[in-house]
């Protein structure tokens, strides 16, 4: 089984949410832990999720430097996806630097309340880095459609609607208006098979001409 399958554009797409997941989940239990002042296994949690989102993070940037340099961008692409990068970079090594040490506060030393606090703080900060890699990054796919492949059921899919939509619309012009809109659908008015001064036409054999003066009926010429 392939590491990418066929239908992702490469391996970044696929790693990318899982440090953003770990990493935000870490914070929170931070902040849980403050309300809750200063509970060791809920310290302990946040250490573990700090590790591996960092150990997440540093195997999605290297894939989404991988990727990059596979694509061929606009110069505003290039300048987003340089951007998403280096905030990449930032985060990625601040997480690891940053997960080191808090698994020393968990298991080697017994940090202070001012140092937990601090950490925390880092932590914040660590984490606002990371909300403004995945602008940059949302940019790249959203705005210059890097990654995103065409898909063509969708495609298909349309095509038939249309041409649905250009066949029921092809009926209705054959069909013409529908209740008396022309004068096929209109009653016969009374009289309108008499002409000016013809009497009434015969059933079976050619009209009659009256003569009007008699009355009587005029034999034909």
């Amino acid at each position: 089984m392939p590491l990418v399958p066929a239908w992702a554009p490469n391996l970044h797409p696929l790693v990318v949410h899982l440090p953003i997941a770990l990493l935000l989940a870490a914070g929170a239990v931070d902040l849980a832990d403050l309300v809750l002042r200063g509970r060791a296994p809920v310290r302990n949690t946040a250490t573990w999720l700090y590790i591996a989102g960092a150990a997440a993070a540093v195997a999605a940037y290297f894939s989404g430097v991988s990727a990059l340099e596979m694509r061929a961008l606009s110069p505003d692409g290039a300048a987003v996806a340089a951007a998403h990068a280096d905030w990449a970079f930032r985060v990625t090594w601040l997480f690891a630097f940053f997960a080191s040490v808090r698994l020393a506060m968990s298991y080697a030393l017994r940090p202070a309340r001012w140092l937990v606090a601090g950490a925390v703080v880092v932590a914040l900060v660590g984490l606002a880095a990371l909300v403004e890699t995945v602008r940059h990054g949302s940019r790249l796919v959203f705005e210059h459609g890097v990654g995103v492949q065409p898909v063509t059921a969708a495609r298909a899919a349309a095509a038939e609607r249309a041409a649905a939509a250009g066949r029921t619309a092809e009926r209705a012009a054959a069909a013409g208006p529908a209740g008396g809109g022309g004068r096929a659908g209109r009653a016969p008015r009374p009289g309108a098979d008499r002409g000016g001064g013809r009497g009434p036409r015969s059933r079976s054999g050619p009209p009659v001409a009256i003569d009007r003066s008699s009355g009587d009926p005029a034999t034909p010429p």
